[in-house]
């Protein structure tokens, strides 16, 4: 499935840490253990959910794009099952 257009937003490195390390904290605090992780929209070409999956979370994403052209402005997502 193709949908366009669509632009682009990333946070800045110190923003984007920041976020990454609040669930961590969390679990730690409460003294607790992640289950599964659920996604609105995974990247599928980078490989986070690949990295998490192969850390042995559950992982599940409600959709999963394959690829994002800036220059069309076209969204490929990958098929699920």
């Amino acid at each position: 499935m193709n949908i366009r257009p669509f632009s682009a937003v990333r946070p800045n490195a110190e923003d984007a840490a920041l976020v990454a390390a609040v669930p961590y904290d969390v679990v730690d605090t409460a003294e607790a253990t992640v289950e599964g992780l659920g996604i609105v929209i995974e990247k599928g070409f980078q490989e986070g959910g690949e990295r998490l999956r192969n850390l042995g979370y559950h992982l599940e994403s409600l959709a999963i794009v394959e690829s994002m052209d800036p220059e069309s402005g076209c969204i490929t997502f990958r098929s699920q099952n």
